[in-house]
């Protein structure tokens, strides 16, 4: 699929070897119980702090209200479910930790991670444990080889696909756009995204005016200098550019370009509008940035409007797609769980594969043992943010 793999080797590739060697060691004691006492204990990691703090608060608030849900409906297998939720800090190691523990703990899947992916992917390979939910916004982190080979056989995402909003972003470039450079994290979630714009550029004869690999601070949140990259963008003669970074590093970059007089379309990643972090803190000069939202959003069901209704009532805060995706996650679990009649984690994998036409929050889905990820760009609806109005509103 291109050099984006190199990028992903580089961030993360020292990292993920030191995870399955953890995995090795580890995996001699984990226990073979599939559930925990008397009741079916899914995991969950999450990173509540730090860059992606809101997004991982989501998937645990999520987690719970499916829980909650499935045990209202009677459980399953004559028991009730519960859930165990650890932040990751955004650490690799951690995270591959604190996977290792729920697995002893006798969790029959695990939830997540947003922001530590690649870990958790690579901890369910090694020990054939079903990760679920948002993990890492797919991509890459599932399809290491790109997205027409197999993914990983123990890792399926109900959450937003960096595939989807990369080849939006590209689509509306192509279309719109002299030059387009690209700003993207190191990582699997970066690379993602980047995979994506290239492919789509790929295969219409078209090359990128710049891609540059920004290094962030996912940990604390703390937001890198991007004047440069500015000038390197006008230097490239691009008239638009992804910034596929972190909400605090593209608010602060459309903050510096407003600054600096220079006049770019900006087009963001899937966390440009997944929460008001970006547009919290780029206020007048987020205005006119472009991002892509899932069409269930934005013409919501009655079954979604009444999760939204409940969500708000219970954490008193907006729900975000991400809360959506650990939940449609975990309720399709619970489905697989009753209808296999087990918490086998062979059947359990066998039955997420066979999942046909669930009708989740966000949508219909499908799984297979080829498509273990829900979003397509068809499912995406371009949006605009309006700085005056506070909103983010569809266009075409």
């Amino acid at each position: 699929m291109h050099s984006r793999l190199t990028a992903r080797k580089t961030a993360i590739g020292a990292a993920l070897i030191a995870i399955v060697a953890l995995a090795v060691a580890l995996s001699a004691s984990a226990s073979t119980k599939h559930s925990d006492g008397g009741t079916i204990l899914i995991g969950s990691i999450a990173g509540t702090t730090g860059a992606y703090g809101s997004t991982g608060v989501a998937m645990v608030n999520g987690a719970k209200m499916a829980v909650g849900d499935l045990n209202a409906k009677g459980g399953a297998l004559g028991k009730k479910f519960s859930v165990k939720s650890y932040n990751d800090q955004a650490s690799a190691t951690l995270s591959s930790q604190l996977f290792q523990r729920l697995v002893s703990a006798g969790a029959v899947a695990i939830a997540g991670s947003g922001d530590t992916g690649p870990a958790t992917a690579a901890m369910a390979q090694r020990l054939h444990i079903p990760n679920i939910g948002a993990v890492d916004d797919a991509g890459i982190t599932i399809y290491p080889n790109g997205p027409s080979k197999p993914p990983f056989e123990w890792v399926w995402s109900w959450g937003l696909n960096t595939f989807a909003w990369g080849a939006i972003d590209a689509h509306y470039a192509m279309k719109n756009c002299k030059g387009l450079a690209v700003l993207h994290d190191p990582s699997t979630y970066g690379g993602g995204g980047d995979a994506a714009i290239k492919l789509a550029y790929s295969k219409a004869g078209k090359k990128l005016a710049l891609d540059d690999s920004i290094s962030e601070d996912w940990s604390t949140g703390a937001t890198v200098g991007l004047t440069n990259e500015i000038h390197k963008i006008k230097g490239a003669h691009a008239d638009c550019v992804v910034v596929w970074l972190t909400p605090q590093d593209t608010a602060r970059f459309m903050q510096t370009l407003k600054s600096s007089g220079v006049k770019l379309t900006v087009l963001g990643n899937d966390e440009i509008n997944a929460d008001p972090t970006f547009s919290a803190l780029a206020k007048g000069a987020g205005n006119g940035a472009i991002g892509a939202e899932l069409t269930t959003q934005l013409h919501p069901t009655k079954a979604l409007q009444s999760f939204y209704k409940r969500y708000k009532a219970q954490f008193h805060i907006d729900a975000t797609p991400f809360a959506v995706a650990n939940y449609d996650a975990i309720m399709m679990l619970g489905q697989v769980i009753k209808k296999a009649g087990s918490t086998d984690h062979n059947k359990l994998r066998d039955g997420l594969n066979r999942v046909q036409n669930y009708h989740g929050l966000q949508g219909t889905v499908s799984f297979s043992k080829q498509n273990h990820a829900t979003i397509t760009e068809k499912q995406l609806t371009l949006v605009k943010y309006n700085a005056a109005k506070n909103a983010w509103l569809p266009f075409k």
